[in-house]
């Protein structure tokens, strides 16, 4: 057996870096879609249960407002989470299309051509633009590694 045979080509080691790169960074932020809304939801359930709790005690001790509480308490209840949420629909919709991105990807990786690579670089700026910037900041290094593939790809493995 040759040494040449063993090592694989550059070309396969430039399609093994660029499906861990686009893997990981994808997997990574469908995470984080994922929990956000759920972690909104409990910051919310919290604030709801610890507006419940001190309601009593601000009717005692005269803090009763215009709304039962007074202004500190309102807004410390409404920083504890009411930034946090978007549209579920939109997250959603993000975590398809990178989804999407991934399986381009890798067929155009398998097959060779640069139709799925574009469509792959599209669908990730479409979930970048719907998640938002700093959630779409974890999907940078794959859109730089499909628009690396998309200028220069790969020579497809022979049969």
């Amino acid at each position: 057996m040759d040494s040449s045979d063993s090592r694989p080509n550059p070309a396969a080691r430039q399609r093994q870096i660029g499906l861990v790169i686009v893997a990981t960074s994808t997997s990574a932020s469908l995470a984080l879609l994922v929990l956000l809304p759920l972690a909104s939801g409990l910051i919310n359930l919290l604030r709801d249960i610890l507006g419940v709790l001190i309601l009593p005690f601000s009717f005692m001790f005269g803090l009763g407002g215009q709304m039962g509480q007074s202004p500190a308490l309102l807004r410390l209840l409404s920083d504890m989470g009411m930034q946090t949420q978007m549209h579920p629909w939109r997250l959603g919709i993000a975590a398809v299309l990178e989804l999407l991105a991934v399986f381009l990807f890798v067929i155009a990786e398998r097959l060779g051509g640069r139709i799925g690579y574009t469509g792959a670089c599209l669908t990730t700026a479409g979930a970048i633009g719907l998640s938002g910037l700093p959630l779409g900041m974890m999907l940078i290094p794959a859109i730089v590694t499909e628009g690396v593939f998309l200028l220069c790809p790969p020579t497809p493995e022979p049969d």
